[in-house]
This record gives structure tokens, C-alpha cells and sequence, in this order.
């Protein structure tokens, strides 16, 4: 299967369709609170395109990779596929129509502690007709289900990294290495990103999610750093094992503009000293055996003489 997202959001009812397909699930991911999962949950599938679109509801595991792109697996560690039912698994939509889909949450006698993941894929199967390829376009909205019981959010920053300990300007990269060891995943969104803290400055990291169990490396680009300074970059974050936190020092210090004030502080120097050793020259010569000064006595004395 190949999950295309099709294009297009809740908008005007009486907007005019751009493409033929256009299918839309509000909300984009649910988020079921232990004290939540006996309560049904509901989906909103809306048909913005110009055909009508048969529509199957399936069911599957996922993961992330290390770029936080969402793998679709059968065997993803902790599915919660065979916890829900969906009413209904399949439908037809006109375009311009909307229907909204239930799902029922029902965890074994014993789950694990912690958070289990599901996404529901909202299939449009590729119609029957000739060709060789045939693609399913489908919408994948990840469901996250905590059980009842002890939650750990724990999360390490096992590394902060920058593009150098020494830099002569401009732009400065941060990588932090973020491993989530509790039980339940973590959200760096908007307001609540992870950040680089530095000399006063926030940087924010890119908003990404941590599946529980898994480790991220993520990358921020500071692109207006100070002329120069001393730097100590600093990325925290708590959770209910603490406050974890790893810390750089760097230094920024625009080199190539101090040798150019060198050079021409050289050049202003020697544009003064040459008049002033010339000077110095010229009253050495004077002062000299057989110079000006002795050439006037002589003149002198040959005047009184003749006197």
C-alpha cells in the first residue's frame, strides 16, 4: 500500500474544487487520555474534490525513522491495531460530502503500562481498470492511547553539538541528540520547542514528536549570532526523571575584520613615519662631518679671515 495524503483542508462548503480528488480527515491525530479510552472517539472525512470517492477504513502499526518520517508497519513495537473497532470500515462519498467516523477503544485484560500507537488509514482504492501499476491513495491519522497506570515522561538530551568550537561569523548550526526513556511520547511544538539556549538567545529546534523508546537527532541553524562573543549554548528538558541538560562553549570572533584593522592601522603608521624619518635624515645629514652645518662655519670663518 501507498499512503498519498490527499490535498486540500475543512474549508467553505461552497468552495469551487481544484482536482478531482481532495480528501481531508479532521482532526489530523488523536490523543486518548487513560481516563478517555471507554469513551467513543470520532473522525470527520470530508470529500473536497470534483469525483466521488469510495473510502476503506483500515488499521496499522507505526513507527518513525530517525528523520521523524511515519513508518506504516504491521509489526510496529507497541500497536494498538487490534484494540479498535470502526463504524463504519467502509463508505462512499459525493463530492462536497462530509461523514464522520466512530472508533471504539478495547485494550486487552492486562496492556502494557504506558502508550500504545495506531493509525487509522483512510483509503481510496485505485479504481479497476487497465495499467499494470495501481496506486491506493490513503490518509494516515496516528492515534496515541494511554493505559491506566503509571505514566513516566522521562527524556535525556544525550548530546549538543555545534559547527565548530571556534567560528569568525556568521551562521551557527546546533544538533542535539534527544532520547525519550519514558512511557508515553513526548510533543515539541510551537510554544513548547525544544531550544538552544544561548548568551541570552532562544533558538528553537524544528517542531518535531518522540515516540516512546525511540532517539532523535535534531538540527537548528542560529542565523544572526552576535559580531563576536564567548558563547555557551544550552538545551534542557524535563520530565518525571528531572531536568536534563547538555551544554557547548564556542567561540565566535570575526578574524579576517582584525587582520584588515591590523593592516591598515600598519599602513596609517607608515604613511606617518615616513615624513617624520625623512625629517630625521635630513638633520642627520645636516649635523654630519662635511655636512651643511660645517659648511656654514667654514663660510663663516673665511668671511672674518677676509675681514
Amino acid at each position: 500500500m501507498t499512503a498519498a495524503v490527499g490535498s486540500g483542508a475543512f474549508g467553505a462548503p461552497d468552495a469551487v474544487p481544484e482536482s478531482d480528488f481532495s480528501l481531508t480527515v479532521s482532526p489530523p491525530r488523536l490523543v486518548v487520555a487513560p481516563e478517555e479510552i471507554d469513551e467513543p472517539q470520532s473522525f470527520q472525512v470530508a470529500n473536497r474534490g470534483r469525483a466521488p470517492v469510495d473510502v476503506v477504513v483500515d488499521r496499522v502499526g507505526f513507527a518513525m525513522d530517525e528523520s521523524g518520517k511515519v513508518l506504516f508497519e504491521r509489526d510496529a513495537p507497541r500497536s494498538a491495531a487490534d484494540w479498535l473497532k470502526v463504524r463504519p470500515a467502509s463508505f462512499r462519498l459525493a463530492p462536497g460530502a462530509e461523514r464522520g467516523v466512530t472508533v471504539l477503544i478495547d485494550p486487552p485484560p492486562e496492556p502494557e503500562h504506558g502508550e500504545h500507537q495506531v493509525a487509522l488509514l483512510f483509503v481510496a482504492p485505485a479504481e479497476a481498470g487497465g495499467g499494470n501499476i495501481k496506486l491506493n491513495r490513503a490518509i494516515g491519522t496516528p492515534i496515541y492511547i494511554t493505559v491506566p497506570g503509571p505514566i513516566d515522561t522521562s527524556v535525556r538530551v544525550g548530546d549538543l553539538r555545534t559547527s565548530g568550537a571556534f567560528s569568525t561569523g556568521g551562521p551557527v548550526d546546533f544538533t542535539a541528540t534527544v532520547d525519550n526513556l519514558g512511557t508515553v511520547h513526548r510533543d515539541f511544538l510551537g510554544p513548547r520547542a525544544l531550544k538552544v539556549e544561548v548568551n541570552g538567545y532562544e533558538v528553537p529546534f524544528p517542531d518535531f514528536t518522540l515516540l516512546r523508546g525511540d532517539s532523535r537527532d535534531v538540527a537548528v541553524r542560529w542565523a544572526d549570532p552576535p559580531f563576536m562573543c564567548l558563547c555557551r549554548a544550552t538545551v534542557s528538558v524535563s520530565g518525571s526523571g528531572g531536568t536534563s541538560r547538555r551544554s557547548a562553549t564556542f567561540v565566535i570572533l570575526p578574524l579576517r575584520l582584525f587582520g584588515a584593522l591590523i593592516v591598515v592601522a600598519l599602513a596609517l603608521y607608515v604613511i606617518a613615519w615616513l615624513p617624520r624619518r625623512r625629517r630625521v635624515q635630513a638633520l642627520g645629514a645636516d649635523r654630519a662631518p662635511g655636512g651643511r652645518a660645517d659648511r656654514d662655519r667654514d663660510d663663516l670663518d673665511r668671511t672674518g679671515s677676509e675681514v
